[in-house]
């Protein structure tokens, strides 16, 4: 904590010089706790941004995820169209094998 310095030219002798203490030091003290509370919201930001990162990188895995499945997906319905619409036998085999180890 940092201590604050107050500027008093000379002694108080009327409530006059009095209540200009009392001002300096209400105004320091404000600006003090006005630190005080920005401090605390910056760091709030801070771990709140954080949080959010992280939500943003399990996104962005979870998004990848789910291109790779589709993409399996896609692979598979191919394969099966392959198998469905050939007159080839061993063609027909072969693709629904490539099906089995796509589904594993």
């Amino acid at each position: 904590m940092k201590m604050v310095k107050f500027r008093i030219d000379k002694l108080p002798k009327s409530d006059e010089d009095m209540e200009q203490i009392q001002r300096e030091i209400e105004e320091t003290h404000h600006h003090h706790e006005h630190e005080s509370n920005l401090e605390e919201m910056i760091g709030e930001l801070y771990l709140n941004v954080q949080s959010l990162q992280g939500k943003v990188n399990e996104l962005n895995k979870s998004n990848e995820d789910c291109k790779k499945e589709i993409s399996r997906i896609y692979q598979i319905m191919g394969k099966l169209l392959i198998a469905l619409t050939t007159k080839d036998e061993n063609e027909k085999i072969q693709n629904l094998k490539e099906v089995l180890s796509l589904l594993e």
